[in-house]
């Protein structure tokens, strides 16, 4: 009985530290990341080519209103090209060509490895406002990363701490 008794305290012990463990592995690479709270939740996978996998999650811990009242989804993208052979300042430029924005601020302090990072704001032609994110560019091996949280403009304050605890939590584990 004793034997069982200490089985049973292992087992709840080991299912409360799982539980509790919010950090999270990109499949495939070696990074991991974490959110602040359980207040995000993953939404779904993209595959638009053989050697791009895109991830999405979105915010859902409470209503986010912006100044018309309208209800904001904030949203954290992983996009991940595989077998990618050049730097991450190319893929920053590729993807920027392919949605640009303008640069609030830039900086290639505290990644994951090198890379750059950035706050960018853009109008959405689909909708006509104004967003705002962080993002970073950075290699794990032969794969390349691109992790951007976004959300509208007028309210990326409320969002900023989150935002800015997400990235800094990134990591390529070893």
């Amino acid at each position: 009985m004793k034997l069982f008794s200490r089985l049973l305290a292992l087992v709840f012990v080991l299912t409360i530290s799982f539980s509790a463990m919010s950090q999270l592995r990109i499949p495939g690479t070696h990074v991991t990341f974490e959110f602040p709270n359980n207040d995000w939740k993953y939404l779904q996978t993209l595959t638009p080519s053989k050697n791009v996998v895109i991830y999405v999650y979105s915010y859902d811990g409470r209503a986010v209103v912006d100044g018309k009242g309208d209800t904001v989804v904030p949203f954290m993208r992983v996009y991940v090209r595989r077998n990618y052979s050049d730097t991450p300042y190319d893929l920053a430029y590729e993807r920027y060509t392919q949605q640009p924005f303008q640069s609030l601020s830039e900086s290639m302090d505290g990644l994951p490895s090198d890379g750059i990072a950035y706050i960018g704001a853009y109008t959405s032609a689909s909708d006509g406002k104004d967003y705002q994110f962080r993002m970073m560019y950075f290699k794990d091996r032969n794969n390349a990363l691109e992790i951007r949280v976004e959300t509208t403009r007028d309210t990326f304050d409320q969002m900023e701490d989150e935002f800015v605890r997400i990235m800094n939590s990134v990591k390529i584990e070893k």
